[in-house]
């Protein structure tokens, strides 16, 4: 049985619209699209005098040491991006790609150049990184699989 319930008033105050949700029968539904409309046709509750509040601002990380954090793990990146994330210089970023290298870092060559993903570069930082002094961290899948969980560095 579909107990849903269209309502049909303007409603002044955006509180007025909670007050009747509130007031509704139990398994009373509404629309998205109708909860939307009347939202949009409700003013917000201020408090007098001081209009509507500014919306809070988006600060979008302008280093790569801070976004590579937070885009997609499949992000590309270049040798240029990876050193300014790594906080280290591209010399860094070459030779820790070399044949040779101890702890290499995760590349791919595309066209001669060579490619990161972000979230290979977050597996390996995480893997490679020592604190030296902290609070007990969770283990890395590295140290449970080889046995060295709970070692002191």
């Amino acid at each position: 049985m579909d107990k849903r319930l269209e309502p049909r008033a303007v409603f002044e105050k955006l509180q007025d619209f909670l007050a009747w949700c509130e007031l509704a029968p139990p398994g009373t539904l509404l629309l998205a699209s109708e909860v939307a409309e009347l939202l949009s046709d409700t003013p917000l509750d201020h408090q007098e005098g001081h209009g509507t509040p500014d919306p809070l601002p988006i600060e979008t990380p302008s280093t790569w040491r801070e976004r590579l954090w937070i885009v997609p793990a499949e992000t590309r990146l270049g040798v240029v991006e990876v050193a300014e994330a790594l906080g280290r210089s591209r010399s860094f970023v070459y030779a820790r790609t070399a044949v040779t290298a101890k702890n290499r870092l995760p590349h791919r060559k595309l066209n001669g150049f060579l490619v990161f993903t972000a979230g290979e570069l977050r597996t390996w930082i995480r893997e490679t990184e020592k604190e030296v002094v902290g609070l007990p961290m969770e283990s890395t899948s590295f140290e449970r699989e080889s046995g060295m969980e709970g070692l002191a560095v």
